[in-house]
């Protein structure tokens, strides 16, 4: 067992994972039935099937060792094809099924936001897994996140701009609403310490970025906040035109697939622990995942294993009922987990880690 502790606020977590059925408490030997809806299809696709393989590989673990209190585990998984509408109508069919599940999992932040109203309607827990906007757990009863907040992001990337004497920060973001929040909160960060900051939007759907990084090119360091492929896009835009001063990225960036690329070579960015070969429980589920999948184990992947891990000793011995998940959650706990560890207050929503500064050297995340 790793990382138990008690406390007088509340109990934490140990290795395990854990899933159940619908509102009423069920009978010990019978099946925790749990929701995951992910993007399995559409723009995310990669990252929805990276964390659908973590899932499952942390319920085989738990499963082979007797299950939660003598239940196997059953996850029934909806595409939500990275639309929000899709999600919708995969939770409207999980909730029409003769055993709807436990409680709900989600991927995306858009897709979190719309499952959240029908969640607190159905008195199920709903966890967003890698989802950063605010506006999930806001005002929501039912609602939880196993995920840092966008502002995790911050100074990490502070402390970067501060080492390396930058006084003029361009901010490249896309205009949706992570790379909005992550390019608000650097820029007031910023401009707190000192600094000047100047800005230039993109639309997701753009491939090219010509007329934003020329406006940008005089800035002493860039700033990408966005995801995925245009990540990628914007560096080698941004390589093409000779641009010589530090460019740097959020944690979204911090993912097997985008940073063994090479123009991603010495770029700074944040970066959560699990890609610390030193932090040696990480290492240990990133090999099995690796040996199981033939895929690097990014931090999608770790969201779901580890948050199955979390949940599991969560309600071992406790009700497995919609309730009592709402419950084991509600009283605060301690966790340590391939993230590092957790520690969440009574009544937290936001189930959070730290991002550390970082740099990709030699196809590899070099913490600083």
């Amino acid at each position: 067992m790793k990382g138990v502790t008690m406390r007088k606020w509340g109990l934490v977590l140990v290795i395990g994972a854990v899933l159940s059925v619908a509102a009423p408490a069920i009978s010990v030997a019978d099946t925790l039935r749990i929701g995951a809806i992910l993007s399995l299809t559409g723009n995310s696709a990669a990252n929805g099937q990276a964390m659908r393989d973590g899932i499952m590989l942390a319920v085989d673990e738990i499963n082979k060792r007797g299950g939660v209190s003598g239940n196997r585990i059953e996850i029934v998984v909806e595409d939500s094809k990275s639309d929000p509408k899709t999600a919708v109508d995969g939770f409207a069919r999980m909730e029409k099924l003769p055993r709807p599940p436990l409680f709900y999992l989600s991927f995306l932040s858009s897709v979190g936001v719309a499952l959240a109203p029908l969640a607190d309607a159905g008195k199920v827990v709903l966890v967003g897994l890698v989802s950063s906007t605010v506006a999930l757990t806001h005002g929501h009863e039912y609602v939880y996140r196993y995920w840092p907040l966008s502002q995790s992001d911050i100074p990490p990337i502070l402390r970067i701009l501060q080492d390396l004497k930058v006084k003029k920060l361009g901010i490249l973001f896309s205009n949706e609403e992570y790379g909005i929040e992550e390019a608000r909160l650097l820029k007031s960060g910023f401009e707190g310490a000192g600094g000047t900051v100047h800005v230039q939007s993109f639309e997701l759907t753009d491939t090219v970025h010509t007329q934003q990084i020329e406006a940008l090119k005089g800035q002493d360091a860039i700033f990408l906040a966005t995801l995925g492929a245009n990540l990628t896009n914007a560096v080698r835009e941004l390589r093409a035109v000779n641009f010589s001063g530090p460019i740097l990225m959020p944690s979204s960036g911090a993912s097997p697939d985008l940073f063994v690329a090479p123009e991603m070579q010495g770029v700074y960015l944040s970066a959560p622990i699990i890609y610390n070969p030193a932090y040696l429980y990480a290492r240990d589920a990133a090999d099995k995942f690796t040996a199981r999948y033939h895929q690097p184990f990014n931090h999608w992947a770790a969201a779901g294993y580890d948050f199955m891990k979390l949940i599991t000793g969560l309600l071992e011995d406790r009700p497995l009922s919609r309730s009592g998940v709402k419950n084991a959650l509600a009283a605060g706990f301690e966790y340590s987990g391939v993230f590092g560890a957790v520690r969440v207050k009574p009544g937290e929503h936001d189930i959070t880690f730290p991002m550390y500064p970082a740099q990709i050297l030699t196809s590899t995340i070099k913490f600083r």
